[in-house]
């Protein structure tokens, strides 16, 4: 099951235009807005802010066959939990943070690889 499985079983939630814009490379959302916006679109806002940045390490970074000795660049391996916290805990309520890491976690682990820029969109 993906992420989004995990957190939408009924399917996508689409954000409106006053989240930011959801064609940026970068997504990030209008922290005004999102103070305001359903739990739902919260955790959908949360989620592309993440995956616009971040990836699955196993596609992104040279590494054995098990999964092990990856051949992580700078800055890495990123911390699923701990970067969500520090950019959602003061404009959203912690379940929500708590939840996408969760899902995070229990799909590809607590480790992540930065998306390269030549990479994004792709």
């Amino acid at each position: 099951m993906s992420i989004p499985d995990r957190l939408w079983p009924n399917g996508p939630v689409e954000l409106p235009p006053e989240a930011g814009n959801i064609a940026a490379s970068h997504f990030e959302p209008n922290d005004e807005w999102l103070k305001q916006a359903s739990p739902e679109l919260q955790q959908s806002a949360v989620w592309r802010w993440f995956a616009s940045r971040f990836e699955d390490p196993y596609h992104a970074v040279p590494h054995n066959e098990r999964r092990e000795d990856y051949m992580w660049g700078e800055g890495e391996p990123i911390k699923a939990d701990l970067v969500l916290a520090e950019r959602f805990r003061d404009v959203v309520p912690h379940p929500i943070i708590d939840e996408v890491a969760r899902a995070v976690r229990d799909e590809v682990g607590n480790d992540w690889a930065i998306k390269r820029l030549d990479k994004v969109g792709a």
